[in-house]
Formats: C-alpha cells, structure tokens, sequence
C-alpha cells in the first residue's frame, strides 16, 4: 500500500461544500485518465473525504432542526404562560422570518454552508423569540395600565423602539464584519446571518403588532364563549 500526499494548499478552507465537491470530482476525474496496472486501486482519504458526508448531512438536516427548536420553544413558553395560543404567539414571527430568509437566499443565489446551516435557524430562535417576548412582555404591562390594546400598543413601540433597534444593529454591524472575510464560508455566514437579524427587526415592528392585537381579540372571544357556557340556561315550559 502507498501513501501519495496531494498537496492542494488552503483550498478546503476557501470553498464551500460545493467547492469542495468540485474538487473532489476533479481529482477523480484524473485518477480515470490514468490507466491503472491490473490489481491497482486508487482511493481518495484524508479529512476533506471523512468530513464530507457529515457535513452533507449537517446541511440536509437544516429543516430538522429548526423544526425541533420551535417544538422546544413552544413547549418551553406553554409551561411559562399556561396559554397555548400565548406560547404560539411569539413562534409565529420566526417562521415569517424563516420563510423570508428562504426566498431571499434562493432568488439571490446565496447557498447554504454547513456553518450556516448548522447555527442559522438557531440563531432566528435565538433573536426573534428574544425579541417577541421581550415586546409582548412590555404590551402586556403597558395595556394592564391603560386598559385600552391600541394605546398600550403605541406606548409599547415608543418605548421599546430604541432598545431594540440599537440591539438589532449592533448585532448586525457586529456580524457584518464576517462578510469581508477572505474565506468564503465565514463570509456566507456573515451576510445569512445579517439578513436573519434584519428581518427579524423588521417583523418584531410590523407584523408582531398585529399579532398582539389578534391575540387580544382571542382572549376575548374566548373569554366571551366561557361565560356564555357558564351562565346557567332557563327553560320554560309552556302548559
């Protein structure tokens, strides 16, 4: 048995899994060119060869585990807030965030990494529900001194708006450093990871409002029809 080293630089740090599929497929093709003696077999080995099926895996998994990071956090907020419609409320954004975030990187091109797919949907969970129930937290205390939805809504942007907005873009002019990275993999991770933060601000500001106003029209209803099931009925019977 012979060892050959083939010596390809910093090239599996520079490419994505794409890139490194490329070359993998490239160093067969010229292992083909090359008639082999008879009983003579040649195999691709070394840490881009092992690495390769698990970080494929990594990436195909992607769905999976977000899926199981949702699951977890609605579990986690239902034992908080005893109220499954509550629990789901701050779950909703993300999954505008997710799909967002799809459409995005498919009509611009941008492919998935096994960096990003392994802590992107992590980091959505992380930073959208942060900030869905930091706001309905203050929504909640501010309609509990008013009484009114649409008064405790506005008092709750004009006071949370700074905060969260300096928070969401320090954390992206925090990650867009990545994006000049010289290694293509830190800087895919770079921009998916901005964008995440961006849409997740943007959501937080105009579609988890409607949500909170929905919410509170459900707790309504809800609490309307429990009365009405509670009041005793009467009867009259006619002789």
């Amino acid at each position: 048995m012979a060892l050959i080293n083939l010596a390809v630089g910093n090239a599996p740090e520079n490419f994505d899994q794409a890139g490194v599929d490329r070359l993998r497929k490239e160093i067969d093709k010229d292992i083909a060119w090359r008639d082999l003696p008879p009983g003579v077999s040649v195999i691709q080995t070394g840490s881009i060869v092992i690495k390769a099926p698990v970080l494929v895996a990594i990436s195909e998994d992607r769905r999976l585990m977000t899926l199981i990071g949702l699951v977890a956090i609605y579990f986690i907020l239902i034992l908080i807030y005893r109220n499954p419609v509550t629990a789901l409320l701050p779950i909703l954004p993300m999954l505008v965030v997710i799909g967002a975030m799809g459409i995005v990187m498919y009509f611009g091109g941008i492919v998935y990494t096994p960096l990003s797919a392994t802590f992107l949907g992590a980091m959505i969970l992380g930073i959208g529900s942060g900030y869905s129930v930091f706001t309905m937290e203050r929504f909640k205390e501010e309609k509990s001194r008013s009484g009114d939805s649409m008064e405790a809504l506005r008092a709750t942007y004009r006071n949370i708006t700074v905060a969260l907005g300096a928070s969401g873009m320090t954390a992206i002019f925090g990650f867009s450093a990545l994006i000049s990275s010289p290694f293509p993999i830190l800087s895919n991770f770079g921009v998916v990871i901005v964008l995440a933060v961006f849409f997740a601000l943007i959501v937080t500001f105009t579609v988890f409002p409607v949500l909170l106003i929905g919410l509170e029209k459900s707790e309504i209803w809800m609490a309307t029809k429990l009365a009405a099931l509670k009041k005793p009925a009467f009867w009259s019977i006619g002789g």
